[in-house]
């Protein structure tokens, strides 16, 4: 090891006698027991050998060796600072203090600078505004939904709908005064007809082809469904084309034959009734499904109502002989309801 260590320093030391080499020398300090590290004796016993030249000193340690971080940066402090460059000092201002200049072996604290930019005043002029960072603003909100029914009349518009005739008003008089003409006993007073929504009201809403582009009008028209009649009052049921095989409140692989409600629901059907697909219009075995559901309702004594998205124009006559039909339209009026729906 030590051996190698002085080899080292070969090409240092030159000009010995013939035969003698360094590594001679490095055999002689082992057997005389030198440490390497004294200088001294090492360059009196290459003078003995007739060896000339510098004597060499310990190689760097290797990098697995190398000092600690906290000694490295004892020693980065301890060094001198470099000059300045003749270009950074006439980059400096005016008002700016040129860094003391240093000497060899001189140490001591690095001048503070001044930015350019603070000794100025000046500020960069960007081509571009900044933007602003994520989430500093609002957030975006979802754009607000606009009911396909007139906002101003969609509530009276939705109880004419879902409510029915019941003769529980005020006394009839003109009725009550042609029973006194005739004579006749009366059995009980006439009333007025009026509406009510006590008796519930079952939901069928089409989830099928031609109603996807509805799917969030449908959302929302039930959910103000349920408002206006109340939760527990409110039957939703889905189905697909036609909810004669297969309805329910659920997902479509639990939905079953369908049953019609209590006797006096208004059920009404959200659906295009295949109208609004493209080709001939619904074919006729879906109209027979129709009217399976239609005369199952009314033998339960229900009464049935759809709502279209489309004109009155292009109601199908099948549709309106079998159930009253209001357009779900922004064009739809209340009274229009309550002449299309007893």
């Amino acid at each position: 090891m030590r051996e190698g260590r002085t080899a080292g320093a070969q090409a240092s030391i030159t000009d010995g006698p013939a035969g003698i080499w360094v590594g001679d020398l490095a055999r002689a300090l082992t057997r005389l027991g030198v440490d390497h590290g004294d200088r001294e004796a090492v360059r009196r016993i290459a003078v003995l050998l007739g060896l000339r030249g510098p004597v060499p000193g310990p190689e760097p340690a290797p990098r697995w060796q190398a000092p600690s971080a906290p000694e490295a940066e004892e020693e980065r402090r301890a060094a001198p600072p470099p000059p300045l460059r003749a270009e950074d000092a006439a980059a400096l201002p005016d008002n700016a203090e040129s860094p003391p200049s240093t000497t060899e072996g001189a140490a001591g604290p690095l001048p503070l600078l001044t930015p350019l930019a603070g000794a100025s005043g000046a500020r960069p002029a960007w081509r571009f505004p900044a933007l602003a960072e994520r989430g500093d603003g609002p957030a975006e909100a979802e754009p607000a939904h606009h009911s396909l029914l007139p906002p101003n009349s969609e509530t009276a518009t939705l109880q004419t709908v879902l409510s029915r005739t019941v003769p529980e008003g005020e006394i009839d008089t003109h009725r009550l005064l042609e029973e006194f003409a005739t004579g006749r006993p009366l059995q009980d007073l006439p009333r007025l007809p009026v509406r009510t929504l006590r008796f519930g009201t079952q939901v069928l809403v089409d989830l099928g082809p031609g109603m996807e582009m509805f799917a969030r009008d449908q959302e929302e028209l039930v959910n103000r469904i349920t408002v206006i009649v109340g939760r527990h009052a409110t039957d939703v049921l889905y189905f697909a084309v036609s909810p004669l095989n297969h309805v329910g409140p659920g997902a479509g692989w639990t939905w079953r034959p369908y049953r019609p409600p209590a006797a006096g629901t208004r059920v009404l059907i959200l659906s295009g009734f295949g109208c609004n697909l493209p080709g001939s219009g619904p074919s006729p075995m879906l109209w027979q499904e129709w009217q399976e559901v239609t005369a199952l309702l009314r033998r339960s004594g229900c009464r049935p109502a759809a709502l279209v998205p489309l004109p009155p124009d292009r109601f199908p006559a099948p549709l309106t002989s079998l159930m009253p039909v209001v357009s779900w339209d922004r064009s739809t009026t209340t009274v229009q309801a309550e002449s299309r729906v007893p």
